[in-house]
């Protein structure tokens, strides 16, 4: 299996450079790629071999190509989710960051869904029907494609894989509808092939599944935490099909994720977290003002374990501290600092020494008693999350298990859980009424300094506005899914929350107001060339212009009560 895997990771890297290219028909070889020229590989196995690429490449790191990684998500959701930040002047300041688009950059999210998810779970739903293989398909299907469509809305889905010149888009009312039709059946039929094989036959993937090691009640699991996600998602266009989709998947035989679980993410040895390069490599990424004031004003444990002080970087054996942009020294070696979106950055050498992303590096030991290093997995989906769902949905009045405050206590304590912190520090932490996000103050150039903005504090209140407790609970996911700022990015659109600082800069011609900030991309250039009838249909269905100040299906503006 393992040399199976090998020869797929090889093969698709010209496949992927054809991609890059703008040439997306390099799956057509697909078929080729995957089969024993000599006939003589079972069926099953070269089914199994087509699961690995679209596994890992709901985050893109597939072949360990980071850079995809970094157009996918990293410079654009990974900004506006308020989790990070660039020191790097890219394009001399005009870029993502600053709202002035890089579209070269913003059609890979497009590209990787077609080509390294949609094609091979085609290729295995018209190769098998059997109800594990069929169920896990659809899951990673909607699990990978819900993230594409709320980068930008309509897309190619339900009829991307049926060839032609062209290919319709399915606007996002049509998409989520079918995501969770998917999830529900691939559910019910996962269940019925659990009770069915109750030993032996429920873990036949485990030899190629590199998310939850052929645990099928654990897909199961994953699979009503995604539809428990993308029901609270719908939930101001759709609030009935929210509330009983909801209710489905948390009172279901097996449930949703909990702290029996553990987090939803791609291990495997020859996998690494693109972000270990991108952030010590490359250089190219920090962590965001944002993040670091909200840590920071909670007196929250997890900023070591989120965060590097001043000082991690080195020149010559010495730690770099800051210079401010007069060339005077700043003695703020050991302190947390982040740097704020849209700032002008003169020179990459004045804020690649900020704070950046603390990724510790873990053992894994592979299936013949092997060791290989890897670098703290990318999270598909925390434990802590599917918490505090439950706990929103619950302050919404839903059959959820339990009250909004356990359950929103529950989600911190799981995400404490994750970092080895102690019970006490809990205690102390969710008995916080006083502390708000902190202000910020930018040693480089105190232009960039703001006041906190976030007022919500971290203790439960019950005689608080619904409001005022929603904004508590998305706060803590927020806090607890870093660095996944795909998902935080989707419900800061949906809630408002938390309240980021704004970024400096503004570039985008007055498409995204003053203050405001990035609703999705637009439609990518490649598929305007090629698909271009299809586009100009698909701009119809949006709420306004195809640029990024027009609002998803799902996100309407005005309070979340």
């Amino acid at each position: 299996m393992k040399n199976k895997k090998n020869q797929l990771k090889k093969a698709f890297s010209a496949c992927a450079l054809a991609m890059l290219t703008g040439a997306m028909a390099c799956t057509d070889n697909f078929e080729s790629i995957n089969t024993n020229p000599n006939g003589l590989e079972p069926e099953n196995v070269k089914i199994s071999a087509r699961f690995y690429q679209p596994m890992s490449s709901i985050y893109l790191n597939f072949q360990n190509r980071n850079y995809e990684y970094q157009l996918q998500q990293n410079l654009n959701a990974d900004l506006w989710s308020g989790y990070l930040a660039v020191p790097t002047p890219f394009g001399g300041n005009y870029n993502n960051s600053t709202y002035s688009m890089n579209d070269g950059w913003n059609e890979m999210a497009f590209k990787a869904g077609m080509l390294y998810v949609m094609k091979p779970i085609d290729d295995i739903l018209k190769s098998t029907e059997e109800p594990d293989y069929v169920s896990v398909a659809k899951i990673v299907r909607v699990a990978a494609m819900h993230r594409v469509s709320d980068i930008y809305g309509p897309i190619p889905y339900s009829q991307a894989m049926k060839g032609g010149e062209t290919v319709p888009y399915d606007d996002q009312e049509t998409l989520y509808k079918t995501f969770l039709q998917e999830l529900e059946e691939s559910v019910n039929a996962l269940t019925t092939f659990v009770d069915s094989n109750p030993a032996s036959g429920t873990k036949r993937m485990a030899d190629f599944d590199v998310m939850n090691k052929g645990d099928n009640v654990l897909w199961i699991r994953f699979a009503n935490s995604l539809r428990l996600r993308l029901a609270m998602r719908i939930v101001k266009v759709e609030p009935a099909l929210a509330k009983s989709t909801a209710e489905a998947a948390v009172n279901h035989k097996y449930g949703v994720l909990t702290s029996a679980d553990k987090n939803i993410e791609v291990t495997d040895p020859g996998l690494q977290n693109p972000l270990n390069e991108i952030n010590y490599s490359y250089g190219d990424i920090r962590v965001s003002a944002s993040m670091i004031c909200m840590l920071k004003g909670y007196e929250d444990p997890r900023l070591p374990k989120y965060a590097t002080p001043i000082g991690w970087f080195e020149e010559g054996g010495v730690k770099k501290d800051i210079v401010d942009k007069n060339g005077t020294a700043v003695n703020k070696l050991g302190e947390y600092i982040g740097i704020r979106q849209g700032i002008l950055i003169p020179d990459k050498n004045n804020y690649i020494m900020y704070s950046t992303i603390h990724m510790p590096s873990s053992r894994y030991t592979d299936q013949n008693g092997g060791q290989a290093m890897i670098t703290n997995a990318l999270p598909i989906m925390k434990v802590a999350e599917a918490y505090f769902l439950r706990s929103e949905g619950a302050l919404r009045g839903w059959n959820m298990g339990g009250q909004a405050k356990e359950l929103y206590e529950q989600g911190i304590k799981v995400s404490f859980k994750d970092f080895g912190i102690s019970d006490e520090e809990y205690t102390k932490y969710i008995n916080n009424s006083a502390g708000v996000s902190a202000d910020y103050e930018d040693p480089f150039n105190p232009e960039n300094n703001i006041l906190g903005i976030d007022k919500a504090t971290v203790k439960w209140d019950d005689g608080a506005s619904q409001e005022e407790k929603l904004h508590k609970i998305i706060n803590q996911k927020w806090l607890a899914m870093f660095p996944e700022g795909q998902e935080a990015w989707s419900e800061f659109r949906r809630t408002g929350y938390p309240k980021l600082f704004p970024a400096v800069t503004n570039y985008s011609e007055g498409n995204i107001p003053k203050g405001e900030f990035p609703k999705r991309l637009r439609f990518p250039r490649n598929d305007c060339n090629s698909n271009l009838a299809e586009v100009k249909k698909a701009r119809t269905l949006l709420k306004g212009p195809d640029h990024e100040g027009t609002r998803l299906w799902w996100d309407v503006e005005g309070g979340n009560f």
